[in-house]
């Protein structure tokens, strides 16, 4: 549901219409107390458990096709530094879990429930831990998969 809602307010960002974009972006903050402002970017098939429930994105983060986000997550920027962070396809993100500034989570990979990521991830890795650490590489995401 909430990404049906991300669609209309992204559709109206795009066009210009701002001002219709934010309000969207109001009634998802209203529902489900999250914020994923019409700016962000969110591919196809995207999944958000439990309705995207306290989910934060930045507007300049880009989530790619098939990814799964659990409920707080959080996609921040790290100022002053300029950029956000990018979900690469079919990554998986458990709950709670703070992935932040203008880093890259390489295709296939697993964020653990409360990590802390600061840094790149590469495809097929498990980060786990505040800070985040790749505790594991090569893994197969479906064995992780909801």
């Amino acid at each position: 549901m909430i990404g049906a809602i991300h669609s209309v307010s992204h559709a109206l960002d795009t066009r210009g219409l701002k001002l219709l974009s934010r309000i969207v972006d109001l009634v998802s903050r209203i529902l489900f107390a999250a914020s994923l402002p019409g700016r962000a970017s969110i591919g196809k098939n995207v999944f958000f458990h439990h309705s995207g429930l306290g989910v934060v994105i930045n507007g300049a983060s880009v989530i790619d096709d098939n990814c799964e986000i659990g409920v707080h997550v959080v996609l921040g920027g790290r100022a002053p530094i300029i950029g956000a962070p990018h979900l690469e396809r079919g990554v998986i993100v458990h709950a709670g879990a703070r992935i932040i500034g203008p880093i890259t989570v390489g295709e296939g990979s697993v964020i653990g429930a409360n990590a802390v990521v600061l840094s790149d991830v590469p495809p097929r890795s498990l980060v786990v831990g505040v800070p985040g650490v790749v505790k594991r590489t090569g893994i197969e995401i479906d064995a992780y998969q909801h």
